[in-house]
């Protein structure tokens, strides 16, 4: 694996923004991505921050690059979330309340060892590295996202499907090779200990979102069923990825095993990203 480009998004955020952003859907995927965007601004700096913690005993030139860029990658996809997320609260859409719970929760986790910090980082990124190549495969499921929103949603699945090696990369050349049961154990309970953590706070999240706007989201059996058109994909979505999620687990695991390179070839030749 080569480093790779750290690129400033072309997302601009917009006055009045729409919270249901994604036309032609209900209000639930829109709903869905908005409550992704609220853990990346303290995550991605969590992530950064735990690389940082070790890049000291990464003595290998090439995966040195990769961390810069991976740093690099972070904070522009932390800056950009901050302000779309920025954007939607002025709206009184109750975000800054499941910030503040992310912080808190990476504050926790600041506390724990140095390889506690950096498995986390290793089981989230191979969560977002999961969904974002679902995305890059799967537009039918945010068609209606403007050019504007892809430039925002698409350049950072990119990204993330770009750096999905770096993590875990780090973790083996630093702990793997001073005890490797141990590592791997500690692998594997940090994705137990991330999926609990992910999966129910994503959905308690989306939910609330929902329940806000629930006038608008059951207003009509058509929106109704709109609904559960969308709920049916989003439980499609996280049966296909069930395969690629417990290959987690695998002793002989790695990242590069599910590759993507045709998706990011055609979608950075779509967004235009060099």
């Amino acid at each position: 694996m080569t480093s790779f480009p750290v690129r400033r998004s072309r997302f601009q955020v917009k006055e009045n923004l729409a919270r249901h952003y994604v036309v032609g859907k209900s209000p639930l995927i829109a709903h869905l991505l908005t409550a992704l965007s609220a853990t990346f601004p303290a995550g991605e700096r969590f992530f950064i921050d735990s690389l940082r913690n070790v890049r000291d005993q990464v003595h290998d030139d090439e995966l040195q690059k990769q961390i810069s860029a991976f740093i690099g990658q972070e904070a522009m996809h932390s800056q950009a979330h901050a302000q779309f997320n920025e954007a939607l609260n002025a709206t009184d859409y109750g975000l800054e309340a499941f910030h503040q719970r992310l912080i808190n929760s990476t504050n926790l986790l600041r506390t724990y060892s140095k390889r506690r910090q950096l498995g986390a980082t290793v089981a989230y990124e191979h969560f977002t590295a999961m969904i974002a190549g679902y995305l890059l495969a799967h537009p039918e499921l945010w068609q209606g996202l403007d050019d504007n929103m892809q430039q925002l949603w698409l350049w950072h699945a990119v990204e993330e499907v770009e750096h999905k090696n770096v993590a875990f990369d780090v973790y083996q050349y630093v702990f793997s090779a001073q005890d490797a049961q141990g590592s791997l154990a500690q692998r594997r309970r940090s994705m137990r200990t991330a999926s609990r953590a992910f999966i129910l706070g994503w959905a308690k999240m989306t939910l609330t979102l929902l329940w806000q706007d629930r006038q608008q989201s059951f207003s009509s059996p058509q929106q109704a069923k709109l609904l559960l058109t969308d709920a049916t994909q989003i439980a499609l979505m996280m049966m296909r990825l069930f395969p690629e999620y417990i290959a987690f687990y695998r002793a002989d695991f790695h990242p590069s095993q599910y590759s993507h390179q045709v998706l990011l070839d055609e979608w950075k030749g779509k967004l235009g990203l060099v």
